[in-house]
């Protein structure tokens, strides 16, 4: 039987990453729209050619869809935050190496609709890791039974 706290655990931890697969759907869901728009984007950083810049937009979305399903679904929760962990980081750093080379380029993390700025773009990363890291250290505390 599980106590009161552990089941406050489980609910907020089920929020946390509820909270995070509706933003990565979003995001993911967003840049399938127009993958030649994303695919521009990524080559704005200069950090891709072009043909893998257009690989990325067209197969990131859906790694990202796929890791919000997985949150959501006990069997695959543990690898999705271990996924949505390293997305979330490898963005950021993108986003932090543009900013530092003085780049001006939009952050293409939500498609067109997103407003572009880098620094938005990693403060808004800075927050979904903490939601995340606050879901792990829930699901360790005694929360990662299978739902």
């Amino acid at each position: 039987m599980k106590t009161v706290s552990n089941s406050r655990r489980v609910w907020l931890a089920r929020g946390l990453e509820g909270s995070l697969a509706g933003v990565l759907v979003l995001a993911g869901g967003l840049k399938l729209v127009d993958p030649a728009r994303f695919a521009a984007e990524i080559a704005g950083f200069r950090l891709v050619e072009g043909w893998l810049a257009g690989g990325l937009a067209v197969y990131l979305p859906w790694l990202e869809v796929a890791v919000a399903v997985g949150l959501v679904f006990g069997q695959t929760r543990g690898a999705a935050r271990v996924l949505a962990g390293v997305l979330l980081a490898g963005f950021s750093l993108v986003l932090a190496s543009a900013w530092l080379r003085g780049l001006d380029v939009r952050c293409g993390c939500f498609g067109g609709a997103d407003p572009g700025a880098l620094a938005a773009g990693l403060g808004r990363n800075t927050v979904l890791l903490l939601m995340l890291g606050v879901a792990t250290a829930l699901r360790r505390g005694g929360a990662d039974q299978p739902d």
